[in-house]
């Protein structure tokens, strides 16, 4: 009688233990699904991030300058709705200038220039300029599990300036010092509408992040010049210059929450 009382003790407190092991596997289980689904959630974050863009210019554009190219800095706030709001500046240049018959009517025989000191001097014109925006854009991811990846959509708006550049010493060339400059550089400025479309990809833990895609720039422009030596009257002509490229940012981001929901992966 003693003995079976022990033995089904013994196995009551078996079936207990392995019912207890069940319901404990359960609720870990649960917890660690819980994890996943968190960790998967996107988070807001400051987006810094140097600039490369190479441009192909349309419209008016391509009647004074050839390809360029723009070094810049994107500074965004980026929302754990993953939409971004911030600013751009970006400095332009080339080294293509189709309109260099501006300084090249007063050069000599052999395109070259007469200095202070009857030397003949070389001058190459290049192309200057530019453009600061409000940006405002959108992540679309395309995967649950990397919810600050996707299509990078975004639009700015601001303003595009460029000029004909003449970097010589006023001392050696004084026909090109810094009063007669304005004379040749056809200086011009006007609202810019910027549209972007590619892809992104942002880590949490390692500085790998970026996004890459293309771009298209339309710039409503005016001369600014009173007085342009070449036509001998004011250059303050009406343009539409536009750009077709291909940008690329490396992105730093620096993320405004620090929970267990967000940095267990990547």
């Amino acid at each position: 009688m003693n003995s079976k009382i022990i033995y089904t003790s013994l196995f009551s407190f078996i079936l207990i233990g392995v019912f207890s092991f069940h319901a404990n596997a359960q609720e870990i289980e649960k917890e660690q699904k819980k994890k996943k689904e968190k960790k998967f959630d996107s988070g807001s974050a400051w987006l810094i991030a140097p600039t490369f863009t190479a441009q192909f210019p349309y419209g008016n554009m391509r009647e004074r300058f050839g390809y360029n190219s723009l070094f810049g800095l994107h500074l965004s706030y980026k929302t754990d709705r993953n939409w971004l709001w911030g600013v751009e500046g970006n400095f332009l240049f080339g080294t293509k200038v189709k309109e260099n018959y501006v300084i090249t009517s007063i050069a000599t025989s052999t395109n070259q220039y007469i200095s202070s000191n009857n030397d003949l001097i070389g001058v190459t014109p290049q192309e200057q300029g530019f453009n600061t925006k409000f940006v405002v854009g959108k992540i679309i991811p395309v995967s649950k599990k990397f919810p600050d990846a996707g299509i990078l959509i975004m639009t700015s708006l601001g303003i595009l300036m460029h000029k004909i550049a003449i970097n010589v010493r006023e001392t050696s060339l004084p026909q090109f010092s810094k009063v007669y400059r304005k004379g040749y550089d056809r200086l011009t400025v006007g609202p810019v509408l910027s549209q972007f479309i590619g892809g992104t990809f942002i880590m949490r833990r390692k500085y790998a992040s970026a996004y890459l895609g293309a771009t298209f720039d339309i710039a409503f422009t005016q001369g600014l010049r009173n007085y342009d030596f070449y036509t001998m009257a004011p250059m303050k002509d009406k343009r539409i210059d536009m750009f077709v490229g291909l940008k690329f940012a490396w992105i730093i981001p620096v993320f405004t929450r620090t929970s267990e929901k967000e940095f267990f992966y990547y």
